[in-house]
């Protein structure tokens, strides 16, 4: 009997734990999204150290027809691809000595061929996304070229990946650059595709208004909960943009976390320092323990969606994105981390 018992048990608990896996599953003929993939930064490969007369701009211009005035406009700021000044600094741009060899270390770390999981890993995300949320667009991809200013960009139906903010954390040029040492463990290849269907889900549901620090503590933890629905096969930390050290860290430092917001009656804060304290990037948190990360407001609101998910087994991802009630979630999360 106490054999049958135990043996009872582990499938009741395997059971569970398959039902939560398999909540956000969706059946197999619905993964039909496939991406248009379109590989700017090759382009910009070819064009380097060369002259760009009027046939090949024309060309550019034949092949993204929607891009090019979103890179040209909106990216590198050089104006409309109609503008004569436009296609003069796009050669200078292609034949500046540290872009040139910026794209080429792009193009020698993405080869033409390279970036198929990352392809593959989208179009199912994609075809989550349309399965969740029919009515919602879909974008093309577009990787490019950004001159280290952009991991992503949206525009409407379009959704492009700056390679060169990928390209690892031991990359010589970015402290050249100037970029923060903090961030370079984020610039690596495995957060390129989180980093992507994030800009995409941020721009379908962006935040409504300023809002307190509860507010927009929810709002970032459901983005991110959407995201574990979307790429099942991410590791957590790499959908928030953590190491796996930095997760760690939060993991074992919930309690002491959430007590500091209570105790210092920070979420209904609306202070901009405050929100940025706690929301931004930063290397760490000043008054947190040592090794504290970042952003760890959005990491804490992740974890009361999550257990607000918990509580509500029929609630769809729609019903969750269209809630904007933050002090209802925390209240009905039961969310309850022991103080130390």
């Amino acid at each position: 009997m106490r054999e049958k018992f135990f043996y009872f048990l582990f499938i009741l608990t395997f059971g569970l734990l398959s039902c939560q896996n398999d909540r956000w599953e969706i059946p197999a003929d619905q993964f039909t999204v496939k991406r248009e993939w379109k590989r700017f930064d090759q382009d910009l490969y070819r064009l380097t150290n060369k002259e760009v007369d009027t046939a090949k701009w024309n060309q550019l211009e034949s092949n993204y027809p929607r891009f090019l005035p979103l890179y040209t406009q909106g990216i590198m700021r050089f104006g409309t691809p109609k503008q004569a000044k436009t296609i003069e600094q796009f050669q200078d741009f292609v034949n500046d000595t540290d872009i040139a060899s910026l794209i080429e270390d792009v193009s020698e770390a993405y080869p033409k061929e390279s970036l198929q999981a990352e392809k593959f890993n989208l179009d199912q995300a994609f075809s989550r996304f349309k399965y969740f949320f029919p009515e919602r667009t879909v974008p093309a991809v577009y990787t490019f070229l950004s001159a280290l200013t952009y991991h992503t960009v949206v525009d409407d139906s379009l959704l492009g990946i700056g390679l060169d903010m990928y390209l690892g954390k031991e990359y010589s040029v970015y402290p050249k650059a100037g970029i923060p040492k903090y961030k370079f463990k984020h610039f690596e290849q495995k957060y390129l595709v989180a980093d992507a269907m994030r800009a995409w889900v941020v721009s379908e549901f962006p935040l409504k208004g300023g809002g307190n620090l509860l507010e927009q503590m929810i709002y970032h933890g459901k983005v991110a909960y959407l995201l574990r629905a979307l790429l099942p096969n991410k590791s957590e930390h790499v959908l928030v943009t953590y190491t796996e050290k930095e997760y760690d860290w939060c993991l074992n430092n919930e309690a002491e976390i959430w007590f500091h917001f209570v105790d210092m009656n920070l979420l209904h804060n609306r202070e901009n320092h405050q929100l940025r304290k706690y929301l931004g990037e930063a290397p760490f948190i000043a008054g947190f323990p040592e090794g504290s990360p970042g952003r760890v407001g959005q990491w804490l609101g992740y974890q009361i969606v999550k257990d607000f998910m918990e509580q509500k087994q029929k609630l769809s991802l729609q019903e969750l994105m269209n809630i904007d009630n933050a002090d209802l979630i925390l209240q009905e999360s039961n969310y309850k981390p022991k103080r130390p």
